[in-house]
């Protein structure tokens, strides 16, 4: 009987497959489901999962710093520490492409922000009214001297633009670890430079 293979896999002792089917036959939660087999009744599949959902729920990860320091976000915004936070979580659990999505959005945000603080908004806006995506916003801000972004943050925004984008809207590409580490150092520059340029 599988249900007394299972106990015995989990270390207890060989079970009696008699008195086993004695107890499931008696039991309110459990009904028969066939030859040898029984199934758990919806109440009682209800209660244990309601006993049992702390050994099964996904254990929350470490806080770390393993893309960007999470301490460089402290007081900023609520939405942005929590991006900052899926980022390295997504590459501390090997998520290489949703490293890649959420350092986009963050790149994003950052350069949205600059340029609200420095009350231009409308000019990074496409003519639906909506901001442009990073390749757009990039673009536009390399290309805005009055900005004064330095050398080693306009190449860490380049260097990082078309890993971003491949991994966000290539569909036969699939980012590595050796993609985000390529870039990492170079989106920590940039990211440091367009907190201040944002005032946050």
């Amino acid at each position: 009987m599988s249900v007394c293979a299972e106990l015995e896999r989990a270390g207890h002792p060989q079970q009696n497959i008699s008195r086993m089917v004695s107890k499931l036959r008696v039991h309110p939660g459990t009904s028969k489901a066939g030859r040898g087999e029984w199934r758990l009744r919806p109440h009682m599949r209800r209660t244990l999962d309601s006993e049992y959902a702390f050994a099964i729920k996904p254990k929350p990860l470490m806080v770390s710093d393993s893309v960007l320091p999470a301490e460089l976000f402290t007081s900023t915004r609520d939405y942005i520490e929590r991006v900052v936070e899926q980022i390295n979580k997504s590459y501390d659990t090997e998520l290489w492409d949703c490293t890649a999505v959420m350092s986009r959005r963050l790149l994003e945000t950052l350069i949205i922000e600059t340029y609200k603080n420095a009350g231009r908004a409308n000019e990074i806006k496409g003519t639906d009214g909506h901001f442009m995506m990073l390749n757009g916003l990039v673009n536009f801000l390399e290309q805005d001297a009055s900005m004064h972004l330095g050398r080693n943050s306009a190449k860490g925004l380049r260097d990082f633009k078309q890993l971003g984008d491949l991994s966000a809207h290539n569909r036969r590409f699939n980012a590595r670890c050796n993609d985000i580490d390529r870039v990492r150092d170079g989106l920590r520059v940039a990211v440091e430079e367009l907190l201040h340029l944002s005032g946050l």
